[in-house]
């Protein structure tokens, strides 16, 4: 990612960050990556956040590929936190 895309991806990150913040979230950035790792306990495994450029989104899941564009940092905060509660409440996670 070159420079100015670096500076906006990690400006588009903070933004995230925000948001999971004002929802009770305790997010972390790394600009090294650039990523935010998000988890709700130590006790859980982290989610990285990455931008994919070439879609315009959000990322955390590789495996089904979930996402949300970054136009709307406040859906995707949304989305994250009701993804962290799905899978600590279903089979493995804590009730």
């Amino acid at each position: 990612m070159a420079g100015s895309n670096r500076e906006q991806a990690l400006e588009t990150l903070v933004e995230l960050c925000r948001h999971l913040v004002r929802l009770g979230l305790k997010p972390g950035l790394s600009d090294a990556r650039p990523a935010v790792s998000l988890r709700d306990d130590l006790t859980q495994q982290k989610i990285w956040v990455e931008i994919d450029a070439s879609r315009g989104s959000f990322v955390w899941r590789r495996d089904d590929y979930e996402d949300h564009t970054v136009n709307d940092p406040a859906g995707a905060a949304a989305r994250l936190a009701e993804y962290l509660k799905r899978r600590n409440t279903g089979p493995g996670g804590r009730s």
